[in-house]
């Protein structure tokens, strides 16, 4: 880890330690489960994305979907408008009502976030059912005026969604370590958690230790542990590993693995590793990012 936080040069890439080593630097106390490490690189002069509530330009496809005013947009199927979080299908039919596919509904106030249901207080215009507030599963929906991932460019978007699948979370923003869920986003949930010989309170779509996420926090003005906010948090993680440049210009392959390259002393699932932990291959996550850039083209 000496070599990592020494780090300040562009094209620098991580001497990998053997397996031994690495283990040997992340046990505790003899026979003591091994407690999750994740590298903090320092702030430097490395240029980032700069969001629409931060001065910047609204993306094209922000544009497109109406930024500006509160909105829910639904992806490319039909959903349910619920009365609570339950599964839709154990709820009767005046608990929920469908919205349709692509369809962009008003709401009265700032999307939030529970579990993983968006949280929208529909206009009364938008919707027929018998009541204008309630929850639309998250991985159905496109975008929120709260913001977060729908507001980046698609390369930077596939990267992301590349991350998230290395680290086993893919669309959910309210996972700990062992894949136990969390529902409250108004703090890192700083639940630590076991399993087999490591333990981590990693939460999130990805997977910040609470002691990551709390200088990123403060630095950032972050109030809460929305996926928005997540979203934000985890740029200025690629932006202070020197990464942002490799990875807004990941289409192409060198970028994309200079990236990964960058980033596997933060993402201890990606190839080059120094963690000891089972990691993806190179191959692997390239044709998923392929996949998921087609997603946004």
């Amino acid at each position: 880890m000496d070599e990592l936080l020494q780090y300040g040069g562009e094209d620098y890439s991580m001497e990998i330690p053997a397996p031994g080593k690495a283990n040997a630097a992340l046990a505790e106390n003899g026979s003591n489960p091994a407690e999750a490490r994740q590298w903090l690189p320092p702030d430097n002069d490395e240029p980032g994305f700069s969001w629409p509530d931060e001065g910047g330009t609204v993306s094209k496809s922000a544009a497109e979907t109406g930024a500006g005013g509160y909105y829910v947009l639904i992806k490319n199927l039909s959903t349910f408008f619920k009365s609570s979080d339950s599964d839709s299908s154990t709820l009767a039919e005046n608990q929920k009502c469908v919205l349709s596919p692509n369809a962009k509904y008003k709401t009265l106030a700032m999307p939030d976030f529970y579990g993983d249901h968006v949280v929208a207080e529909l206009d009364a215009a938008a919707s027929t059912c018998p009541f204008t507030k309630g929850y639309i599963y998250m991985p159905h929906v496109s975008a929120t005026s709260a913001g977060g991932a729908s507001q980046l460019p698609a390369n930077i978007r596939a990267f992301l969604d590349t991350l998230a699948h290395a680290e086993g979370t893919e669309e959910n923003y309210n996972l700990m370590f062992t894949f136990a869920e969390f529902k409250d986003y108004k703090d890192h949930p700083r639940d630590r958690q076991c399993s087999g010989k490591l333990c981590s309170d990693a939460a999130g779509r990805y997977q910040f230790l609470s002691k990551t996420w709390d200088p990123l926090a403060e630095d950032l003005g972050l109030k809460d542990f929305t996926p928005p906010n997540q979203d934000k948090a985890v740029l200025e993680l690629i932006r202070r590993a020197g990464a942002y440049t490799a990875v807004s210009k990941s289409s192409e392959y060198a970028n994309f693995t200079k990236a990964l390259n960058k980033l596997n002393g933060i993402w201890a699932s990606l190839p080059g590793s120094p963690y000891g932990q089972p990691t993806h291959s190179t191959a692997s996550l390239w044709n998923f990012y392929k996949k998921s850039l087609a997603k946004y083209k």
